[in-house]
């Protein structure tokens, strides 16, 4: 299950990732240095859960039953992670869109002839039509702020339950004995 669960985590965030990066384009901010910082903190997050995925798969082994299972420890990487790092995916997606998350017509104001001459005007981007920018901001808006997205954002921090107690099991179910070890070892060769 936890492997299925980190390639939706790779899904969810290539998707949130492509929508931050055309918002960026269509309102022709990519070159500011704050919304690349922004869009480098989302595909670190998106190559991370990547790396898990591969690095559990990679080294996957046969497991008591003799079936052939992913490598836990990297699963269990990803989905401590990841309850905190969709959030702050979101918040981006907020912060990159401002305002325009806030103002945007509905189908019916396109309708509208005595309306269309100015969203077409004021809505318009870089590289996109009016009609094309305000579906861009609704479907970020479906993301950020509606009731939908922020069901998503807890679905995510709490899927698997209590990030502590998820925590503390990540913790059990390492060996960080020969870390330990490890330490012990330098330290008694510098005395």
């Amino acid at each position: 299950m936890m492997h299925q669960v980190v390639v939706k985590n790779v899904a969810k965030s290539e998707f949130v990732l492509g929508l931050a990066a055309r918002i960026a384009e269509a309102s022709d901010a990519m070159p500011l240095q704050h919304i690349r910082e922004r869009i480098a903190e989302m595909i670190t997050t998106t190559e991370t859960m990547k790396a898990c995925l591969r690095a559990a798969e990679a080294d996957a082994s046969a497991d008591k039953w003799g079936s052939f299972a992913p490598s836990r420890p990297p699963l269990d990487t990803a989905r401590n992670l990841f309850p905190r790092l969709y959030p702050r995916m979101v918040e981006i997606i907020q912060l990159n869109s401002s305002s325009s998350l806030m103002a945007t017509p509905s189908e019916s104001d396109f309708a509208n002839p005595a309306e269309l001459p100015d969203i077409e005007r004021y809505f318009a981007g870089a590289d996109v039509a009016a009609r094309e920018r305000v579906a861009l901001y609704r479907l970020a808006w479906e993301v950020a702020c509606s009731a939908f997205g922020g069901r998503q954002v807890l679905y995510e921090r709490f899927f698997f339950g209590d990030p502590v107690r998820m925590a503390s099991a990540l913790v059990d179910n390492t060996d960080l004995k020969p870390l330990v070890e490890r330490v012990k070892a330098f330290l008694k060769r510098t005395d």
